[in-house]
């Protein structure tokens, strides 16, 4: 819950929930300081599992699995980010002349971001145009690997789907505000033209199955409309605090909408001017706040405490945080949408007990899922008034749900046999049982009917 679409990666590729392989946004508080830096693959605080299966002597290809860590002297290929979405790492691979060989034989891929592609002509159409050609093309890479030996793991993303939903929802959904019938009828819907596409991959990488195969198809979470009250969260904060905004900080304020004004293709191709104009925070500010909003997805915000012995200047006595999270929450409850009244706080969750491990204290302390079923118009209550601001935080008309599926083929799976409740953490087990190998030390467990049910020769997933 809440942090679905950051950790998502992290806890399948590790096995471990959020508190304890620490990762919950590509961008997170650097401990110790008021500062955002990058938490990307590397920062990760445990282990993918291909490394288990790679020392026991498995043979894995990895090609484009979301928000991994390059895994050098692993025992087989990587590939990482060629065509992932939101790409953290340049094009990179192992063994390290692989990515040149992909490069020169299939080409690169068709664009690096989809925010940028977004901010051309014709967007949507070319967009959708851009994907199908990126899939033919990863598609012809990943037949090329898997002609080359019969691996014990392969693994394979599409992050095509992730794109269109963000980027095109707007044309799949009549409900949403922006969506545009006439284009609609103009180009049709290119969310249903990339998902048909995606059906056709996995049957011609089915193709390179046989009956001693297990073949697992993970879609990793849901898509729906871009609503939320992220962007105002902070300046609520304030208000009930009883502190304004200082001068330096309603400048960077400024300086960060009129920066996500500029055109896509200026503002993001400067990736280190980029991040300095999203990171540009008021350190002392914070370090004078009780609490305070740090990056997350946006449709989950994240605040944390500014707490005492954690936190450079902290305010907040660790004693007092149950009393003081218990006030916090009384008052986001009492938050409405100033145009119908109706609450907009769905749910508040404590990291501390969603998510208990070593690095709990990495994640923010208090998660605020919103009532995200209609457009949001602003936040107002009784004690900070109303706040009504344009949302220029993203142009992604799309935003996840939580909740995906999961489906299993091979020896030991019956067809049409209804799978217990599976959570991301049980993906590392459950591929690393299929080739006899326990994964020590996580969280998940195995997908049964799995255990004890593969027949003596089926080696590979």
């Amino acid at each position: 819950p809440a942090v679905y679409t950051g950790s998502l990666w992290p806890t399948v590729w590790t096995g471990t929930r959020p508190g304890r392989h620490a990762c919950y946004y590509n961008e997170q508080i650097i401990p110790g300081t008021y500062k955002i830096g990058d938490f990307l693959g590397p920062d990760v605080k445990q282990e993918p599992f291909w490394n288990t299966l790679s020392r026991s002597g498995c043979r894995v290809g990895l090609f484009d699995v979301p928000k991994a860590p390059l895994c050098e002297t692993l025992n087989g290929v990587q590939i990482v980010d060629w065509g992932t979405h939101d790409a953290d790492l340049p094009a990179c691979s192992w063994p390290p002349q692989l990515i040149e060989e992909i490069t020169a034989k299939h080409g690169p891929s068709a664009f690096r971001r989809c925010d940028w592609v977004m901010d051309g002509e014709n967007p949507e159409q070319t967009l959708r145009e851009l994907l199908l050609q990126r899939m033919e093309t990863r598609l012809a890479i990943a037949r090329d690997l898997l002609q080359r030996e019969a691996w014990d793991l392969f693994m394979i993303g599409f992050g095509e789907s992730h794109c269109i939903g963000h980027q095109c929802w707007h044309l799949h959904d009549p409900s949403h505000p922006k969506h545009d019938a006439t284009l609609l009828r103009r180009i049709g819907d290119p969310v249903r033209d990339v998902y048909l596409a995606l059906d056709r991959a996995l049957g011609q990488l089915l193709e390179y199955t046989d009956a001693g195969t297990t073949v697992v198809l993970h879609c990793s979470h849901g898509m729906s409309a871009h609503y939320d009250a992220t962007y105002l969260l902070d300046r609520a904060l304030r208000r009930l605090e009883g502190k304004p905004q200082p001068a330096v900080g309603a400048l960077l304020a400024r300086a960060r909408r009129l920066w996500k004004r500029l055109p896509l293709r200026l503002t993001e191709r400067f990736g280190d001017l980029a991040s300095a104009v999203r990171r540009m925070p008021d350190v002392s500010d914070r370090a004078s706040r009780d609490c305070f909003v740090v990056p997350t997805n946006a449709n989950s915000a994240g605040i944390r405490l500014n707490l005492a012995g954690r936190e450079p200047n902290g305010r907040i006595q660790p004693k007092d945080a149950d009393d003081f999270i218990a006030r916090l929450t009384t008052d986001l409850q009492e938050f409405t949408d100033p145009a119908d009244g109706r609450k907009l706080v769905k749910e508040i969750i404590r990291s501390s007990i969603a998510f208990p491990g070593e690095h709990s204290d990495s994640l923010p302390d208090l998660f605020i899922r919103w009532n995200r079923d209609k457009p949001i118009t602003g936040l107002s209550s009784p004690k900070i008034g109303s706040l009504i601001e344009e949302d220029h935080s993203t142009r992604r008309s799309g935003d996840h749900r939580p909740g995906g599926l999961i489906f299993l083929h091979g020896p030991g799976y019956a067809a049409g046999t209804q799978l217990p409740d599976v959570h991301d953490e049980d993906i590392a087990p459950t591929l690393a049982a299929c080739l006899g190998v326990n994964l020590a030390g996580v969280d998940g467990q195995p997908i049964l009917p799995l255990q004890g049910q593969r027949p003596a020769g089926a080696s590979q997933v």
